[in-house]
């Protein structure tokens, strides 16, 4: 499915019966997060799927890998080989704003991104608010400004996704 360069769209919803499972991976996952290092996301925790992207030099190497999450992925973007967990809320002593600026993607991912959104926040694209609800899957231009502003509910995931841009030189690890 093509996303018109300026456009934003909600592409699905995650089924009801998946959702509490995916929620409950998530929660099981924080353990496993990190503060992230930009600057434009100061206090969110994150955690690389598939592969990770050092954002200072470039440089592709393996992320967090599990099989169901990867099957789910696929579903959700074919060809997906890169993703970002992301996590606002408060979990016993990790505190994540879940935030970030508005931004443009780094040039590892191809210009199409979509995200998995578990709770709800408002999403900021090319300068308009959106309010994200809890399961709706968005596609949109990576490229262009984008950020989440406000975190809606008591805890927030979110599920972004990218396929490599092998064309710029990042390639998937072996």
């Amino acid at each position: 499915m093509n996303c018109k360069p300026s456009a934003l769209k909600l592409v699905s919803r995650v089924k009801s019966e998946t959702l509490t499972d995916l929620k409950s991976f998530c929660r099981r996952s924080i353990e496993l997060m990190s503060c992230d290092v930009s600057s434009y996301a100061k206090g969110r925790y994150r955690l690389w799927l598939f592969h990770e992207c050092n954002l200072k030099t470039g440089k592709i190497t393996k992320g967090y890998y599990d099989d169901r999450l990867w099957n789910f992925c696929q579903r959700v973007y074919s060809g997906t080989n890169i993703g970002l967990l992301t996590f606002g809320g408060k979990v016993g002593n990790i505190q994540s704003t879940g935030l970030i600026q508005l931004h443009r993607d780094h040039s590892y991912s191809q210009v199409i991104a979509r995200t998995v959104n578990l709770g709800s926040c408002i999403f900021n694209y090319d300068g308009k608010d959106y309010q994200l609800n809890d399961g709706d899957i968005i596609e949109f231009n990576c490229k262009k400004l984008h950020g989440v502003t406000k975190i809606l509910s008591e805890e927030r995931f979110s599920i972004n996704l990218w396929k490599l841009n092998e064309v710029k030189g990042y390639k998937p690890v072996v």
